[in-house]
């Protein structure tokens, strides 16, 4: 009897049928096992939380205080003409995102929280050329939340 990978079983005999002499080949599979679907543990998905509320927080104060300064970021557009609710969105989206995966589909937040750490750089990078300080400062940002989420994609590859 020979044994094979994924628990396929050989076994040859022989056998007698109606006088006659047989050879038998018996062949036993069993399916290979199905892949497992890598869920960050609780503690990565609370990482995950704190580190979006963090980067929500810090947006905040970058907008508040590129207002102060009277250099406001692309989003925000200067208080006598602010920007339309449209741009404003999309820094939300960004943080927000992250957040309800991490919530609801924990299985993709390693995907969503690369996806707009990339966005949140490209975001920080529109106007570095009038706008350094700023600009810098949300591209740490981004950058910062990239370093979750590769972190979380490291994990959930060790740990499969």
């Amino acid at each position: 009897m020979a044994t094979f990978p994924y628990g396929c079983r050989l076994s040859m005999g022989a056998t007698s049928h109606r006088g006659g002499l047989s050879t038998v080949a018996d062949m036993e599979f069993t399916s290979p096992p199905t892949p497992v679907i890598a869920v960050p543990s609780d503690g990565w998905r609370t990482v995950s939380t704190l580190t979006w509320a963090g980067v929500f927080g810090a947006l905040l104060a970058v907008a508040i205080s590129s207002r102060t300064i009277g250099r406001p970021i692309w989003w925000l557009g200067p208080s006598s003409a602010p920007a339309s609710a449209l741009l404003i969105t999309i820094p939300l989206g960004i943080v927000l995102i992250p957040l309800v995966t991490t919530l609801r589909a924990p299985r993709h937040m390693a995907t969503a929280s690369s996806v707009c750490s990339f966005a949140l750089i490209a975001s920080g990078l529109i106007e570095i050329a009038s706008n350094p300080a700023i600009s810098l400062a949300v591209v740490v940002i981004g950058f910062a939340a990239l370093t979750e989420s590769i972190a979380v994609v490291v994990v959930m590859r060790q740990y499969r």
